[in-house]
């Protein structure tokens, strides 16, 4: 199925018969799953005995399903809903029963925007430049939480703000004076000046002390989730904790930012896990931190076209998650990351590397906490391709990017919390996306190659091979840009649509053909607008500031 731009609605393939395997085809070790508008289908690799039980994860209501052969179809799934499906497989020793939860595919938009607070290479951008938004990140967040309607779930683990008044503070105190439902959850034995100055009403949740738990190292937040309108939800996470260094430098991060009602589902899963409630009011009874959670989130989600996969530290086995996504590569693999310390990943990324992988590149900070696998991947890779990050502040990035250079293979960017060590696999509270996109992953690898190049390391792909099919400029632009097409002939049925930061639609144009064209947004005031292209065989976004 063709890939759509990540700002249009998702549009999924039709189960027939036999089931045919597209873009929205997942396979799992016991099954494949295939997505419909209606239906959610697993197919098992080996016979199976029937489905016990399919309910709605929240109402318990029963979901009816249907089989043919080794085939079960959940009928009639409602956009967004979170499903529980206990199965049995029967083998030689005996029957097992299992449990897994599923993600009907939303209404929603399925936007996708990725902003780094450093310099970005866009001269390897393939399809859209990345963004740079410096020492602005939290003015981002602001306007997320300014334009927040009824509720707002925070997971931070460490954060800071000017006053009561302004900052992030100011916004979640204005947002809670309005009326919308706030709830934080925070690390205890960080230190988070912030949370000091938020209105003593709002209800807040430290994370629990003692030797059996980690740190609650999350950075997420959930804007609308039960919002009646499928576009309103969004999911905030990344590297970025907020704080002055980590937001404005000199500390590298990013944040990625999913309009997606059945992704904010379950993340709110997993915050109310901590939480111990549905409510408003937390409780610390049954409310439950790092080893004492269970795997009760989906880890699939179709999101406009695109294949994007969860996971939440400790439950969740992310480790192997990581090791797996290495093991997909089949050309490149590009790493940034603080800190390597296990020894299986390394294993995981010599293994492909003398597979034949050989552009592997890896920019790592300057730390040496106990166990960094530094000096054991510089023994392995071609001099220059394992590098350390020298600058002011700390290279706190999470994220790898696999198949960069390779869009017949599955491209994906790997991206989140979690540091790759042995207190992320077995402690911490931490999450985890996997998002299968040629755009997205060349968005995190133009920041890569910035950092990476300016680390000292060597690349085998240089910026002139790569092809940029459509281009967007100027950009930042004062009123006016103009769109053109690299290819031997027009685009014919063009549609090229314009939103503005919160995905409001401002501006649709129609094309028979387009060659080249330039698009006004003098009536709109300056900020951040995104731009989706659709033609009858090519799909693209960009974003583009107005000054």
């Amino acid at each position: 199925m063709t890939k759509l731009c990540n700002l249009w609605a998702v549009v999924l393939t039709t189960l027939l018969g036999a089931f045919s395997y597209g873009q929205n085809s997942i396979i799992e070790k016991d099954y494949t799953l295939i997505y419909s508008n209606t239906q959610i289908a697993l197919q098992f690799h080996q016979p199976s005995d029937a489905i016990l039980q399919a309910v709605d994860a929240q109402t318990k209501t029963p979901i009816i399903v249907s089989n043919q052969g080794n085939t079960y179809r959940l009928e009639n799934v409602k956009p967004s809903e979170i499903i529980k499906v206990t199965y049995q497989l029967t083998n030689e020793i005996g029957t097992i029963t299992k449990t897994t939860y599923l993600a009907a595919p939303s209404a929603s938009s399925g936007t996708i925007n990725v902003y780094f607070n450093h310099e970005v290479n866009t001269t390897f951008a393939q399809i859209q430049p990345a963004t740079n938004l410096g020492n602005t990140l939290d003015d981002m967040l602001i306007s997320y939480i300014n334009a927040c309607e009824s509720t707002l779930d925070i997971a931070i683990y460490s954060s800071s703000s000017p006053t009561a008044d302004t900052g992030i503070a100011g916004a979640i105190n204005a947002a809670y004076n309005r009326g919308v439902q706030v709830r934080i959850i925070y690390d205890q034995g960080t230190t988070s000046t912030m949370i000091g100055l938020l209105n003593s009403n709002i209800p807040k949740l430290p994370s629990p002390s003692g030797s059996s738990y980690g740190l609650m190292h999350n950075k997420f937040v959930l804007f609308d989730s039960d919002n009646s309108d499928p576009n309103k939800p969004f999911v905030w996470t990344g590297s970025t904790n907020w704080t002055v260094a980590q937001i404005d430098g000199p500390d590298r991060n990013s944040v990625i930012i999913i309009q997606d009602q059945a992704l904010a589902q379950g993340y709110k899963i997993e915050f109310e896990e901590m939480w111990g409630s549905t409510t408003s009011t937390p409780n610390t009874v049954v409310s439950e931190f790092g080893t004492y959670k269970i795997d009760n989130t989906p880890h699939h989600y179709v999101i406009g076209g695109k294949i994007i996969d969860s996971y939440f530290s400790p439950s969740d086995g992310v480790n192997a998650k990581i090791i797996d996504a290495i093991n997909t590569a089949n050309s490149d693999i590009d790493i940034a990351t603080m800190l390597i310390t296990r020894s299986d990943i390394s294993t995981a990324i010599i293994n492909k590397y003398n597979a034949g992988v050989t552009d592997t590149n890896i920019v790592i900070d300057t730390q040496n906490p106990s166990g960094n696998q530094y000096n054991t991947l510089v023994a392995a890779l071609a001099p220059n391709q394992m590098v350390k990050f020298t600058n002011s502040g700390i290279l706190h990035h999470k994220f790898m990017v696999v198949d960069n250079f390779n869009a017949a293979s599955d491209p994906l960017v790997l991206v989140g919390s979690h540091n790759w060590s042995t207190s992320a696999e077995t402690k911490n509270d931490e999450n985890t996306l996997i998002v299968h996109d040629l755009n997205i992953a060349n968005q995190y690898y133009q920041a890569f190659a910035f950092l990476y190049l300016d680390a000292g390391g060597t690349l085998l792909n240089l910026p002139q091979n790569v092809k940029q099919e459509l281009t967007l400029a100027p950009n930042p632009t004062k009123d006016i840009f103009t769109l053109k097409t690299n290819y031997n002939n027009s685009l014919d049925d063009v549609t090229v649509k314009i939103y503005d930061a919160l995905g409001k639609n401002i501006i649709e144009k129609q094309y028979n053909n387009l060659v080249e064209e330039t698009i006004s947004l003098e009536a709109q005031a300056a900020g951040l607008y995104f731009v989706t292209l659709q033609s009858n065989t090519k799909t693209c976004s960009f974003k583009v500031i107005k000054e």
